[in-house]
């Protein structure tokens, strides 16, 4: 897929929307830490109780960015 896009040729791989499309940026360092510390503790409150999860996991989820492993 990689040697496709250098090449400028198309592919199955190289059309896909992941591929074209940029990723999301990642927030600056100290708001990152903040929101990473601010999910292991909800991830840890949902394991604590039996699963439910919180206000924060669920909107994680519909954002698309869910743990549900």
């Amino acid at each position: 897929m990689a040697l496709d896009l250098l090449d400028g040729r198309s592919s199955v791989a190289s059309a896909l929307s992941m591929v074209r499309r940029r990723p999301l940026p990642f927030p600056p360092e100290p708001l990152r830490t903040a929101v990473i510390q601010l999910t292991r503790n909800r991830l840890a409150a949902a394991d604590r109780h039996e699963g439910r999860r919180g206000l924060w996991l669920t909107a994680l989820d519909r954002l698309g960015l869910g743990f549900d492993s």
